[in-house]
Protein backbone atom coordinates (compact mmCIF):
# COMPACT_ATOMS: atom_id res chain seq x y z
CA UNK A 1 0.00 0.00 0.00
CA UNK A 2 1.15 3.82 -1.11
CA UNK A 3 0.09 6.62 1.19
CA UNK A 4 1.36 10.60 0.14
CA UNK A 5 1.37 13.08 3.03
CA UNK A 6 2.86 14.83 5.79
CA UNK A 7 5.24 13.86 8.85
CA UNK A 8 4.33 15.28 12.09
CA UNK A 9 5.20 14.90 15.99
CA UNK A 10 2.21 14.92 17.35
CA UNK A 11 1.01 14.09 20.94
CA UNK A 12 -1.37 10.67 20.38
CA UNK A 13 -3.66 8.60 22.87
CA UNK A 14 -3.95 12.32 24.72
CA UNK A 15 -5.83 11.48 28.18
CA UNK A 16 -5.29 8.17 28.12
CA UNK A 17 -3.13 6.24 29.87
CA UNK A 18 -0.67 5.66 26.69
CA UNK A 19 -0.56 9.30 25.87
CA UNK A 20 2.67 10.04 24.34
CA UNK A 21 4.76 12.28 21.28
CA UNK A 22 4.88 9.69 18.37
CA UNK A 23 5.83 10.71 15.12
CA UNK A 24 2.64 10.62 12.47
CA UNK A 25 1.94 10.43 8.91
CA UNK A 26 -0.93 12.93 8.34
CA UNK A 27 -2.70 12.12 4.68
CA UNK A 28 -6.14 11.88 3.12
CA UNK A 29 -6.89 8.75 4.47
CA UNK A 30 -6.17 9.65 7.66
CA UNK A 31 -3.68 9.70 10.52
CA UNK A 32 -1.49 7.05 11.44
CA UNK A 33 1.43 6.37 13.80
CA UNK A 34 4.48 5.50 11.92
CA UNK A 35 6.77 3.10 12.57
CA UNK A 36 9.37 1.46 10.03
CA UNK A 37 9.22 -2.00 9.38
CA UNK A 38 13.40 -2.48 10.16
CA UNK A 39 12.65 -0.09 13.66
CA UNK A 40 11.56 -0.57 17.21
CA UNK A 41 8.36 -1.81 17.81
CA UNK A 42 8.07 0.67 20.89
CA UNK A 43 9.47 4.12 21.68
CA UNK A 44 11.40 6.69 19.84
CA UNK A 45 12.37 5.60 15.84
CA UNK A 46 15.74 8.42 15.50
CA UNK A 47 15.40 7.59 11.97
CA UNK A 48 12.02 8.73 11.24
CA UNK A 49 13.23 12.44 12.67
CA UNK A 50 14.35 13.68 9.23
CA UNK A 51 11.53 13.17 8.19
CA UNK A 52 9.23 15.36 10.43
CA UNK A 53 7.63 18.51 8.60
CA UNK A 54 8.55 17.00 4.89
CA UNK A 55 5.84 15.53 2.26
CA UNK A 56 6.87 12.16 1.73
CA UNK A 57 5.60 8.82 -0.08
CA UNK A 58 5.24 5.63 2.38
CA UNK A 59 5.24 2.02 1.41
CA UNK A 60 4.04 -0.40 3.84
CA UNK A 61 1.30 -2.41 5.39
CA UNK A 62 -1.57 -1.01 7.60
CA UNK A 63 -1.47 -2.27 10.85
CA UNK A 64 -4.35 -3.24 12.99
CA UNK A 65 -5.45 0.16 14.50
CA UNK A 66 -3.98 3.75 13.42
CA UNK A 67 -0.59 2.33 12.62
CA UNK A 68 1.57 2.47 9.01
CA UNK A 69 4.67 0.13 9.28
CA UNK A 70 6.99 1.57 6.57
CA UNK A 71 8.80 -0.31 4.28
CA UNK A 72 10.39 2.42 2.52
CA UNK A 73 9.42 6.34 3.25
CA UNK A 74 10.64 8.82 0.00
CA UNK A 75 10.84 12.77 0.46
CA UNK A 76 8.83 14.38 -1.92
CA UNK A 77 10.17 17.98 -1.21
Amino acid sequence: MEILGSIERRVVARGTKSERSAIVLVADQGEFILRRSQGPALGEDPDLEPFVGRQVLCEGTLLQGSTFEARLITPRT
